[in-house]
C-alpha cells in the first residue's frame, strides 16, 4: 500500500511539472512598416510567388499574371491605388475586405505580415525596385 502511494505522490508532481511547463506564448506585436524598406523584389514578388502565381490562380492563366517580370507591371496596370492604397483592389483582396475577391479563394488569408507589407509597398508608391 505504501509504494502505491509513493508512485500516486510522483505521478502527481511529474504531471503537474509537466503542465506548469506548459503555456502559449503569445507573438510580439508587429511593428509598423516604413514603406521606403519595402522592395518589390525583395518582399512583394516573393509572396506572390509563394501565395498567388500558383497552378490555376495568377500564373498567366487569370489576370493579373504575377509570374517573375511580369508581375509588377500587371499590378500596376490597375491593381493598384496609390493615391487611396487601402482601395487597391490587390490590397481589398488580400484582407478579405468588401468590394475585393478574396485572394486566396477559399483561404486561408495570407500573414498579417505580408498583407502589411503589400499596403506598404502600395503606400511608397509601388515603386519596381
Amino acid at each position: 500500500m505504501n509504494n502505491w502511494k509513493i508512485i500516486m505522490v510522483y505521478l502527481c508532481v511529474v504531471l503537474v511539472s509537466i503542465f506548469q511547463s506548459c503555456y502559449y506564448d503569445s507573438p510580439p506585436p508587429l511593428q509598423p512598416i516604413n514603406p521606403e524598406d519595402v522592395s518589390f523584389s525583395t518582399h512583394i514578388l516573393p509572396i506572390m510567388a509563394k501565395s498567388c502565381s500558383t497552378s490555376n490562380c495568377h500564373d498567366g492563366t487569370t489576370a493579373p499574371n504575377l509570374l517573375g517580370e511580369r508581375a509588377w507591371s500587371e499590378l500596376k496596370s490597375g491593381f493598384v491605388n496609390t493615391t487611396q492604397p487601402q482601395n487597391s483592389s490587390v490590397y481589398k483582396a488580400v484582407e478579405f475586405l468588401p468590394g475585393g475577391d478574396p485572394m486566396p479563394p477559399g483561404g486561408p488569408q495570407i500573414p498579417e505580415l505580408d498583407r502589411q507589407l503589400i499596403l506598404a509597398w502600395i503606400q511608397n508608391g509601388a515603386p519596381n525596385n
